[in-house]
């Protein structure tokens, strides 16, 4: 059985869903996979995968709304020309706005899907008895579900009511070859302004609330005039850029932080080599949360001790103490204790830095991920 997966979000686009993504279904033996994602353009062989566009956009996950109905409609057509060269099986990036059109594609006749649940989709979904409603229907339907962590499966189970036999957990992986302690980030360092001596903190990542930027930014502040001095690079873009740049200026760090932009992929090895500690005190907001983080396992790889915020997947993606420190990533004090511990500590940096591609090594590939959803795909034969 060949797949097809639909996702809204697929690289070049940016999103830790779209690299957890590609990178697993590019390494797929057996199966042949076909990704339908949002865009516009003709088709392409990207990493070994066809990949064709169709427009996603639309105001809502859901289909009250006429705009939102035609993308469904729309995506549902698209999924079923594509389905017509072969027996195909349906993989969706998530329940919406993907498996709901997946749905539609299968009407009237039911046929076998597979369904990705990140984590955050989750809580907003749960805002609208209109979403919550579509996405029910979408994991009810489902042959299988897979989480990106056991924090995922456990919101599944808990909050949906789906069995924990039908929920299947792969963990984000990460390239260590690609991302490994040998890469020079002295060029980075320098484009910063770094100075000898100094400690160079770096965030990676999309500039949203829950991310927790602005709590490292306070806890800078705190920590103005610490020995050894301490630097801020965070690298990535986002709806909070402007607010994160005032707050900077606000208290007192403008001259402490750099804010860089979203990096080129071939450059993100060389950021995560410039840092001594990746930060990154991420929390719930809202109904918002990290499901996972692949920034650690990235930072981790590349020999970096990493802070991050004790919520969602996080807690998975750092042993705490192990090969980082959690905190609590509403509270300022405990941010700026755990960026003196490891400031002032570079022994520790280094124990935490090892242990952390060694725990990337030994559990976090993504071979072993795309193992498992291969064996998951093939078991589909039986349904």
């Amino acid at each position: 059985m060949d797949i097809l997966l639909v996702t809204e979000v697929y690289p070049p686009a940016i999103g830790g869903s779209g690299a957890l993504l590609e990178n697993l279904y590019c390494r797929l033996s057996g199966p042949k996979v076909h990704v339908l994602t949002h865009g516009r353009g003709p088709s392409r062989v990207q990493r070994g995968v066809v990949v064709d566009s169709v427009e996603m956009d639309a105001p809502s996950w859901g289909v009250l709304r006429p705009a939102s109905l035609r993308r469904h409609v729309r995506v549902s057509r698209a999924i079923n020309r594509v389905r017509r060269r072969g027996h195909t099986v349906l993989h969706c990036g998530k329940a919406l706005p993907e498996g709901l059109s997946a749905r539609l594609a299968n009407w009237p006749r039911p046929a076998p899907y597979v369904c990705w649940v990140h984590g955050e989709e989750l809580g907003h979904a749960s805002t609208s008895k209109e979403l919550r409603s579509l996405a029910r229907l979408v994991y009810n339907g489902a042959a299988a579900l897979v989480a990106n962590s056991e924090n995922s499966r456990r919101l599944l189970m808990s909050e949906w009511g789906i069995a924990e036999s039908r929920v299947h957990v792969i963990h984000p992986g990460v390239d260590a070859d690609r991302f490994n302690p040998d890469v020079d980030g002295s060029a980075m360092r320098a484009r910063v302004g770094v100075q000898p001596g100094e400690l160079l903190l770096v965030s990676i990542g999309r500039l949203d609330r829950r991310k927790g930027h602005d709590m490292a930014l306070r806890a800078l502040a705190r920590l103005r005039g610490a020995r050894p001095s301490i630097r801020y690079v965070i690298v990535g873009d986002g709806p909070q850029r402007a607010s994160l740049e005032a707050l900077a200026v606000d208290v007192g760090v403008s001259d402490l932080v750099r804010f860089v932009g979203a990096a080129a992929e071939a450059d993100l090895p060389a950021w995560y080599a410039a840092g001594d500690v990746f930060l990154m005190p991420n929390r719930t907001d809202g109904v918002d949360f990290e499901g996972f983080g692949i920034v650690f396992l990235e930072a981790a790889a590349s020999g970096k001790p990493t802070i991050g915020g004790r919520s969602g997947g996080v807690i998975e993606a750092v042993a705490d103490g192990v090969t980082g420190l959690l905190v609590d990533g509403d509270d300022v004090a405990r941010i700026a204790d755990a960026i003196v511990h490891l400031a002032s500590d570079p022994a520790r940096r280094a124990s935490l830095g090892r242990a952390g591609r060694q725990r990337v090594q030994d559990a976090f590939t993504w071979s072993t991920g795309a193992a498992t959803l291969r064996e998951l795909h093939l078991a589909l034969k039986d349904t």
